[in-house]
């Protein structure tokens, strides 16, 4: 009974104060009452202010400076991602990122050292073979690049940035590693998405969201604290029965976008949408 009443003090604390930011009583970046302050208002002991306090770090809510205190977590503007049903660029193509940039994206490297996209054959891990359909370990057509917004462009305090993946299966497409071919793969922009239509087509496209909590790897590429959420976009092309063909997968933090789609958003659904209607829909990426 006491372990019960013991749990359902730092409960309270949590809804309180998650209630408070909600409403707007404390301010983005604003501190929070400070251990001692929640101790006496709440007549609890340390330890149960800090399992409050620590649940809304863990909902994002707030964030904690040692020797200073706990605060309001500024959210960062929110921007849009664009699902369209017509053309369908590839973005991990080479050649297609004047069409990124045109977004207000900027290729990001680690080091001077790293290719700016990277192009190889792999073989597939588990969760590679299951969005692919093959076995594990079964050859397959790796597209990379990294993006962001600008060398120092960021969101109310974040950093833009995004993650591009392509796999391909390698059985799709027998020449990648012909020289004759290397250079048309890895720089026309249309040239890898027409290869696989004219060989496999007709083809159908279905594109699938989630979110989750991101990687480590994820957390470093992207600037993402600790416990945020990571959205995926997954784009398919596969054949008229469904097997897939080519998987696109976009990662951007879960925090600083949303989707939309094409037909909801444009004025005219049939068109591509207009430079206006990607600004005033606060629009970052088309996929």
């Amino acid at each position: 009974m006491e372990t019960d009443e013991k749990d359902a003090r730092w409960r309270i604390i949590a809804t309180d104060l998650r209630a408070a930011i909600l409403d707007g009583r404390y301010s983005p970046g604003g501190a929070l009452p400070s251990e001692p302050e929640l101790v006496r208002t709440y007549d609890v002991s340390r330890p149960t202010v800090r399992k409050a306090i620590e649940t809304l770090v863990s909902e994002g809510l707030a964030y904690v400076m040692r020797g200073r205190g706990s605060f309001v977590r500024p959210m960062p503007e929110r921007r849009t991602i664009i699902i369209t049903d017509r053309d369908r660029p590839d973005l991990a193509a080479p050649g297609n990122h004047p069409d990124i940039q045109a977004f207000g994206w900027d290729l990001a490297t680690r080091d001077s050292d790293n290719p700016l996209f990277t192009g190889e054959t792999i073989t597939a891990n588990r969760d590679i073979a299951i969005i692919l359909g093959v076995r594990s370990g079964h050859p397959v057509i790796h597209r990379r690049s990294m993006w962001h917004r600008g060398h120092t462009a960021v969101i109310h305090g974040a950093s833009a940035r995004l993650e591009i993946n392509s796999y391909t299966n390698a059985d799709m497409l027998p020449d990648w590693d012909d020289p004759k071919r290397h250079a048309q793969y890895r720089k026309r922009p249309g040239f890898f998405y027409h290869s696989l239509i004219r060989e496999h087509g007709p083809v159908r496209w279905m594109t699938l969201t989630t979110a989750r909590i991101a990687y480590e790897d994820e957390r470093t590429a992207l600037g993402m604290d600790h416990a945020d959420a990571v959205l995926v976009i997954r784009r398919t092309m596969a054949h008229a029965n469904g097997r897939p063909i080519e998987v696109t997968e976009v990662k951007a933090p879960a925090d600083r976008y949303e989707i939309a789609y094409h037909r909801e958003v444009a004025n005219t659904p049939d068109i591509d949408l207009t430079p206006q209607e990607l600004s005033d829909n606060g629009i970052d990426l088309v996929i």
